[in-house]
């Protein structure tokens, strides 16, 4: 083996130590990334922190796309310039980064994470849910199952309601038909591309409940104020579809009727007109003008 060879060789066997050393430090180094919710107004700024159990000479700032892969922003180390919007602070006795953002808006909602950029074993914190909004009470949206005539009726009825534009604040949520209110079932909530905040609630009713008329009434409270919200529902048993079609069957029968009696009114008229004519002719005398006139003579009779 030449001398070449053994360098070459000692450079590949030191690298691999490099690696291993590196994961293996890194095994038992933990992530704390705090908080792990933020809401805020328009314009304000927010703050994410990230610490690490050992030391490290940077961290890496990441957002969390709509298909779930992660984007890098930002990378935070000791006096970093900021990069518009984002900027960030380095405390190295409690290996503590920050990431700071500037007049936050709307579209900077998402989840954020801290990681490090190690190619062997790579770390991330748990994560932080940014929403920005200026919305004081969620819009109401309601979603029934259509359920077809010849399909056999289920058991129970599902019955969604959709918060939008809302915060966590705003999770618990009542459905009243009547007869009690029935809390729904609440998810996590989500962001979407446009950075509003959703959560989905759903409830069950039976069929049998569902299929009468009747006016639900659903209320969302606020955890941290305790104000409420409601909208009402009204249930028909009727589709709005079968009715119009009815109204309309029934003013084109009407319509049909009126012209049917009109069209015998007009015939009645003329047969009308027509007697009267044959009348006026039957009963004319001639004039007095167009009677031959006789001229009468005196004759004298002798005997």
């Amino acid at each position: 083996m030449t001398e070449e060879t053994q360098k070459i060789s000692y450079q590949i066997i030191g690298m691999i130590l490099v690696c291993l050393q590196m994961t293996a430090s890194q095994e038992g180094m933990w992530i704390q990334q705090s908080p792990a919710q933020i809401v805020l107004a328009p314009g304000n700024i927010a703050r994410i922190y990230c610490k690490l159990s050992t030391g490290s000479a940077y961290v890496y700032w990441y957002k969390e796309l709509q298909n779930g892969s992660l984007h890098g922003i930002f990378r935070s180390y000791k006096n970093a310039p900021s990069d518009g919007k984002y900027s960030s602070e380095v405390n190295e006795a409690s290996n503590t980064f920050s990431l700071n953002i500037t007049d936050a808006q709307r579209n900077d909602s998402g989840v954020y994470y801290c990681g490090l950029a190690a190619y062997a074993y790579p770390n991330f914190g748990s994560g932080t849910r940014l929403i920005v909004t200026d919305a004081s009470e969620p819009r109401l949206s309601v979603l029934v199952p259509s359920t077809q005539e010849d399909a056999e009726p289920p058991q129970d009825v599902p019955l969604l309601c959709l918060l939008s534009d809302s915060t966590p604040a705003w999770s618990n949520v009542l459905w009243d038909t009547g007869e009690g209110a029935l809390e729904g079932q609440a998810d996590s909530g989500a962001i979407d591309g446009d950075g509003i905040y959703s959560v989905w609630s759903l409830t069950t009713i039976p069929y049998e409940t569902w299929n009468q008329e009747t006016i639900w009434t659903l209320t969302v409270k606020d955890n941290s104020t305790g104000r409420n919200f409601s909208a009402t529902i009204a249930k028909q048993t009727d589709e709005p579809g079968k009715e119009y079609c009815a109204y309309v069957l029934y003013f084109g029968l009407l319509c049909i009727f009126i012209l049917v009696i009109i069209q015998m009114m007009i015939l009645l008229f003329r047969k009308r007109l027509t007697r009267a004519g044959r009348a006026v002719k039957k009963g004319n005398q001639m004039p007095m003008r167009q009677i031959p006139q006789t001229e009468y003579a005196a004759v004298r009779y002798n005997k």
